[in-house]
């Protein structure tokens, strides 16, 4: 009776033990699950947060790039005390701004016009553009500020229809100009509409003080402004990424309905938070002394569901391992046989490989393993009669299981196989493991298959993390305007930026990569780089800021300003060379229209005082050596009386059309300049002998025999001029006053004629 009753309780014992097993498996995968749960959705804002800060980034440094562009035409118009419409198009097609800068859609000049000279302001401005006229005057205003030149990047009409309009009538435009001549730096304005603009897209607009040239910060002279269209400058530039990910809104100062300037799906979602839930992200941008408050709301997509599909999956296969584990539990009398039959293999298989540093074990053709050393339960985390017999394809990932199936069934097959693959430990953790499999065979079959796994998790993660980090700096290095490459040893194209691939002519890295210069369309300078290169490599010094007149893809010509610098690898041997590149087009254009107003007439265009000053220095001293130098001082006969007669305007065309029939009959080395009033000086060098010198004199005279004639007034203008040739031992100065006297000699001896200082004059004056 008694063996009845313990057969009983072991009967039932040996069921309920794999259904507590089953519980308690179920009950620890739920928890395991939630857990997975709540690392995989910290780890998705995270990644989101770092595309927020990311995009922040770019957008930074593309707005100082819009405000820069701003201040540097402000330069411009400071630079100087006049500045024609075709100037004006000249410097923002120069510039390219345009196409570098995607948001930016236009330029304007906004004169400062005292009420007082209005009408005198639109007078100028109609003999330049006829029916100009100032739009909107204002009743009691002191200045007025309408656009006297705009450019804009696809529609010139819009920029006509702006003539005149006078912006300070505006009270956005006004406040932003009043706080920008305060501040004396470009200040932007809040969100507006665009003024003639049918679809009253939404703007934002740039205001940089100028100044009058010569007197610092004062007084102001008008502003440049430039016009950014929002939707395009938040949602194009880094080539829709961003929008793709999250919902853009943007709020000037705080967060209210007035303040939006941004709203990239139209729901003012920070307004409301409770209703809408919290952003993604926020943060804080100062740009052109306003202050945006940036706010990401991540958009709905597959990613939302990868917290809860990846605690499904592992609550599946807790699950599933509380199955097995229960399974096992049911056979473990059949186990226990299964063990003392393996008895011999353990022995052997421990012997050899137990404390091997790399995982081992062994899987039979039912793809169970059989055996695993210590290493390998550690890298599993399990004990060793929890994995033998169980299935190995349970501790790979699922995306990895088909794969590792093939690479198991040619190992048993008969093949030695080596792969990577992804692995789960007990507890759902993942490990990059680089596996082999080696079949093992009695007689013509095999019968098992060892396996030896290294865990390369660390180094996989690290491959990662660079590999992100390359796609960060590539992603960096094509939202930069200067084109970037790297070339190797050889000086073949190792990788560039976007900009370098514009450059060339290339839509990818792969269609540049494995070139040289010889292969490019400027390979008619490549031996010429080729050697700059050699020069930076063997030297180990870098060369910067190489400035050349370079031709684009378009043959267009533009100035470039490179630095090359030497790379070494890890042992310091010369590896090659990293370049940058920029177009320095604008830059040259402003430093020579800076030179050419600094030295040159603005009425005439011929060089003034200052220039022929230096000028008649340097021919001196080559007359010192080579002699044939003359030196012409003249005027134009009774020019007081032409411009108390006629006025002023008619004094300055007569100005004007004098000196155009002076460069019509010098020669092309001869040097004119306009010294001021009506004088004028003219030098002469290599000359043939005194009556060259005359034979210039009596051209310039003889031009002047046809009348002037300006409108309906008909002038006779004649000139007198003073001639001083070269002697040895002159000096600038002592020329200079000879041929001023000889000027004189001439107006003594009646006007229209020349006349030539006397040989010794310098000695005689002494």
């Amino acid at each position: 009776m008694g063996s009845l009753f313990h057969r009983i309780r072991t009967s039932l014992a040996a069921r309920a033990l794999p259904v507590a097993v089953l519980v308690a498996g179920v009950i620890v995968s739920g928890y395991a699950g939630m857990a997975r749960f709540d690392h995989a959705e910290a780890q998705r804002i995270a990644e989101r947060t770092d595309a927020a800060e990311d995009y922040l980034f770019l957008l930074r440094h593309r707005l100082d790039l819009y405000t820069g562009a701003s201040r540097d035409l402000a330069a411009l118009f400071s630079a100087s005390d006049a500045i024609a419409a075709a100037e004006f198009s000249e410097f923002v097609a120069a510039s390219r701004v345009f196409e570098r800068f995607d948001g930016i859609r236009a330029f304007g000049y906004l004169p400062r016009v005292p009420a007082a000279e209005a009408a005198r302001f639109e007078a100028d401005m109609r003999r330049r553009v006829p029916g100009f006229h100032l739009v909107g005057r204002r009743p009691g205003a002191h200045d007025y500020y309408p656009m006297a030149y705009g450019e804009h990047a696809f529609d010139p009409d819009r920029m006509k229809q702006l003539l005149g309009v006078d912006f300070a009538a505006f009270p956005e435009r006004s406040a932003a100009m009043r706080e920008a001549a305060g501040r004396d730096e470009p200040v932007a304005t809040r969100r507006m509409p665009a003024i003639l603009d049918q679809q009253r897209r939404a703007i934002v607009q740039i205001y940089s003080p100028v100044h009058t040239p010569g007197q610092g910060n004062g007084p102001l002279k008008g502003f440049v402004f430039s016009t950014m269209y929002l939707d395009r400058m938040f949602s194009g530039f880094d080539n829709g990424r961003m929008a793709r990910q999250f919902d853009l809104e943007i709020y000037d100062g705080s967060v209210a309905r007035g303040n939006v300037v941004f709203d990239a799906a139209n729901a003012a979602r920070a307004l409301d938070e409770a209703r809408h839930g919290r952003a993604a992200h926020r943060a804080t941008l100062v740009f052109s002394h306003r202050t945006w408050l940036v706010h990401f709301y991540a958009k709905p997509g597959l990613a939302d569901n990868g917290p809860a599909h990846a605690a499904a999956l592992f609550a599946m296969a807790g699950t599933l391992l509380s199955l097995i584990a229960a399974w096992t539990a049911a056979a473990w009398p059949r186990y226990r046989a299964r063990r003392r039959a393996m008895h011999d293999l353990r022995e052997r298989f421990a012997g050899f490989f137990e404390h091997h540093p790399f995982a081992v074990y062994a899987i039979d053709a039912r793809r169970r393993f059989v055996h695993a050393n210590h290493q390998m339960l550690k890298e599993l985390g399990v004990e060793r009669h929890q994995l033998l017999g169980t299935l190995a394809d349970e501790y790979v990932g699922i995306e990895d299981r088909a794969e590792v199936g093939r690479h198991l069934s040619d190992a048993l097959a008969g093949q030695a196989v080596a792969y990577t693959a992804r692995i789960a430990d007990a507890a759902g953790r993942m490990a990059d493991m680089s596996i082999v499999l080696i079949p093992m065979s009695t007689g013509d079959q095999v019968t098992q298959v060892l396996g030896f796994a290294e865990n390369i998790t660390e180094r996989k993660e690290a491959e990662r993390a660079l590999y992100a980090s390359r796609q960060m700096l590539q992603l960096i290095l094509d939202n930069i305007p200067q084109s970037v490459f790297w070339k190797n040893a050889d000086s073949v194209y190792e990788g560039g930026n976007r900009a370098l691939l514009a450059d060339a002519g290339l839509a990818t890295d792969a269609e540049l990569i494995g070139k040289t210069d010889f292969d490019l369309h400027w390979k008619d300078r490549a031996a010429h780089y080729r050697q700059m290169d050699l020069e930076v490599m063997q030297s180990g010094v870098p060369r910067m800021r190489m400035q050349a007149l370079d031709r684009g893809i378009d043959g267009t010509e533009r100035w470039v300003e490179t630095s090359k610098i030497p790379l070494k690898d890890d042992a310091g041997n010369m590896a090659g060379v990293l370049a940058v590149t920029e177009d320095i087009t604008a830059r040259k254009y402003m430093e020579q229209e800076l030179f050419r107003r600094a030295h040159h007439d603005p009425l005439t265009g011929l060089p003034n005082r200052g220039y022929f000053n230096s000028q008649l220095d340097q021919a001196v001293a080559r007359a010192q050596r080579q002699g044939a130098l003359a030196l012409m001082y003249f005027d134009i006969d009774r020019f007081k009386l032409i411009n108390d007669t006629h006025g002023h305007d008619v004094g300055d065309d007569v100005i004007r059309m004098f000196a155009d029939r002076v460069r019509g009959v010098v020669r092309e080395a001869d040097f004119v300049a306009r010294l001021g009033g009506d004088e004028f000086v003219l030098v002469a060098e290599g000359l043939q002998g005194p009556q060259a010198a005359t034979v210039i004199g009596q051209k310039i005279i003889a031009t002047m025999a046809s009348p002037f004639q300006l409108g309906t007034a008909t002038l006779q203008v004649t000139t007198s001029i003073g001639i001083a040739l070269f002697e040895a031992g002159m000096t600038s100065r002592t020329l200079i006053r000879a041929a001023d006297q000889a000027m004189y000699d001439a107006k003594r001896a009646g006007r229209d004629c020349f006349r030539v200082a006397p040989s010794g004059w310098d000695q005689g004056a002494a």
